[in-house]
């Protein structure tokens, strides 16, 4: 399953890369997410590697994900591999220069777990999530 979404950012692409690429900023605009703990490399890289405790459901004790850095180019391209009990998650942050910023465009290409019958719900439920991310994130950067 694809998810794309795309966001204009009022800052430089390399602060906006900055902030994305360091996973350990992710509890400030995910707002699922509980915490971030870096397990290899020495901070944002081609090595990261991250353990991460989300609430994918509302009500639910928080799950461990792993976030593995798979491409690394600064400042224009990052993609990650995040697994968990529901899905593996193959994330792309592609960034660009923009007339008044940078534009951050995200795909998702996600191999889920679940049962099929529970797949539009999962669409719904991560697209949204998504777009929760986005404002939240232009809210924070472009703020201070």
């Amino acid at each position: 399953m694809r998810i794309e979404k795309t966001v204009k950012i009022a800052r430089a692409v390399g602060e906006v890369w900055e902030f994305v690429a360091d996973a350990r900023n992710d509890p400030q605009w995910c707002e699922k997410v509980v915490s971030v703990e870096q397990l290899a490399g020495d901070g944002p890289g081609r090595e990261a590697r991250y353990r991460v405790m989300h609430r994918p459901r509302p009500f639910k004790p928080a799950v461990e994900l792993t976030m593995d850095v798979v491409e690394f180019d600064p400042p224009h391209r990052l993609r990650w591999r995040e697994e968990d009990e529901d899905a593996v998650f193959n994330v792309l942050y592609d960034l660009e220069p923009a007339a008044s910023g940078t534009r951050l465009n995200q795909v998702d290409d996600i191999d889920w777990k679940i049962k099929k019958a529970a797949l539009p719900i999962a669409r719904l439920m991560a697209s949204r999530d998504i777009g929760r991310q986005f404002r939240s994130l232009k809210r924070l950067l472009e703020s201070g």
